[in-house]
């Protein structure tokens, strides 16, 4: 399985949404996903250092290799809005995560419309892990129809 990972890297960040990016970069690698974009779990990552033509080749290519998509959604991101859209409309299944003490502006994130999308808020990043293992555990099935189409 190949796993989109997003997050917010300019504007307004969530207080926790590295934390919270790590803890489900994590778990993604425990569960054996190949993740794409992990950078942004990388703490020492900062935006501007590639070119922007890079960044965005890079994204369109880890984006048309994903089976999923896992993003923190905590605060205002248009980059993390538009991958994840992308996905969606390539139907592939989207997890949102956001900080229930500092929920995201996006009424798409806070209520999802579309049946390939999950939206789990956390109080506590220990509500990560799990949510990431639920994702991946209900999405196994779909992702072994889309294998054999």
């Amino acid at each position: 399985m190949k796993v989109y990972l997003g997050r917010a890297v300019t504007g307004e960040l969530g207080p926790r949404s590295l934390e919270a990016i790590q803890l489900a970069h994590r778990a993604l690698r425990e569960l054996g996903a190949q993740i794409l974009c992990e950078r942004v779990a990388d703490p020492d990552y900062r935006p501007g250092i590639d070119r922007p033509q890079l960044i965005g080749e890079m994204m369109r290519r880890e984006l048309g290799e994903a089976d999923a998509g896992c993003f923190e959604a905590t605060g205002r991101s248009t980059g993390v809005g538009f991958e994840a859209g992308w996905l969606v409309a390539r139907k592939r299944p989207v997890l949102f995560l956001y900080d229930a003490d500092a929920p995201p502006a996006s009424a798409v994130v806070l209520y999802p419309v579309f049946d390939n999308c999950l939206a789990v808020p956390y109080r506590d990043l220990m509500e990560i892990d799990p949510a990431v293992r639920t994702f991946c555990a209900t999405i196994a099935p779909y992702l072994s129809v889309q294998a054999e189409a």
